[in-house]
């Protein structure tokens, strides 16, 4: 009886790659997960192999992706932190995730499927995209065989930071401000569906670069708008400068004990950095999401920076 052919899923305990290894094992894949979290719950258990992805043993990584039918890689960072000694920073995850490449490599890997970013720019002024369009240039010139998926605002339960965390500052605060008058178009592309384009081209050989959004465009005050009424809220959506928006921010994270939004991510939403205008290869309406997922959303905060420790 022929083995299944090996997957190897960076990070499947976080929320990208849980899901890709989800989808990969509902298609009758082996899965392998490398990962730097090993105290974290493992949803699969037996399910899947876990190996440590420790980049100072670059070896140890070469044997761990030998044979492998094709490698996702899902492994990156939200900002530059003060806790870079523990692997916060962009400098240092696009040196880490060049060395995985290297490892794939000489491991013979048949093809990488690397989670990038919509609209990636190497002049970026924020290291978040300029960081991962570096990462795409490295990957594009490797020799290996690859897929770049580039999605917009990922969202789907239970995990997911981003619109959870909306979600529960509608809940809590009073009213909730948008920057640039909240204006700026982004195309959403749920997490399910994320997994199953990036489980797609892994089954491809030609290189290629695509768009993960979905089938909903909003402007974010229009998103924000359809999240409150979901939850039978009426909140008045007010513009506010971007600096207010920070101060804010700021403010709640102190109280919250994390990093609640950054000025390039408020200057990403307001410049359009979620959008593409190509054709959706998602198929879930963030609207019919909503109404499944109403009660629960944005019950309970959810810590950033907690997880990352």
């Amino acid at each position: 009886m022929t083995e299944a052919p090996l997957h190897v899923v960076t990070g499947a305990f976080g929320y990208t790659g849980r899901y890709i290894a989800g989808e990969l094992l509902a298609r009758g894949g082996r899965v392998r997960t490398l990962t730097n979290s090993l105290d974290r719950g493992n949803p699969f258990g037996d399910a899947i192999e876990v190996h440590p992805i420790y980049f100072d043993e670059p070896a140890a990584l070469v044997e761990s992706l030998r044979g492998a039918y094709a490698l996702y890689n899902t492994y990156w960072v939200r900002y530059d932190h003060k806790q870079r000694s523990a692997g916060f920073g962009y400098a240092k995850a696009v040196e880490n995730s060049r060395l995985l490449f290297d490892c794939a490599r000489t491991a013979g890997v048949r093809r990488v499927v690397h989670v990038s970013v919509a609209n990636a720019r190497v002049d970026s002024d924020w290291g978040y995209f300029r960081g991962k369009a570096l990462l795409e240039q490295e990957l594009q010139a490797s020799g290996l065989s690859y897929a770049i998926v580039r999605p917009t605002v990922i969202y789907g339960r239970p995990e997911n930071v981003l619109i959870n965390n909306i979600a529960w500052l509608l809940r809590h605060l009073p009213v909730f401000g948008v920057f640039g008058r909240g204006q700026a178009r982004l195309t959403p592309i749920h997490v399910e569906d994320l997994a199953r384009i990036c489980a797609d081209a892994a089954d491809r050989d030609t290189d290629e670069t695509l768009n993960a959004v979905g089938p909903d465009t909003f402007t974010y005050r229009e998103m924000v708008g359809e999240m409150a009424r979901a939850m039978g809220l009426r909140r008045p959506i007010l513009p506010v400068p971007d600096f207010v928006a920070l101060g804010v921010g700021k403010a709640l994270g102190l109280f919250l004990r994390d990093i609640v939004i950054t000025r390039h991510e408020i200057s990403g939403l307001r410049d359009e950095s979620m959008y593409t205008g190509t054709e959706p290869l998602g198929a879930t309406k963030f609207s019919a999401w909503l109404k499944s997922e109403s009660d629960t959303l944005g019950r309970r905060y959810l810590n950033d920076l907690d997880r990352r420790r």
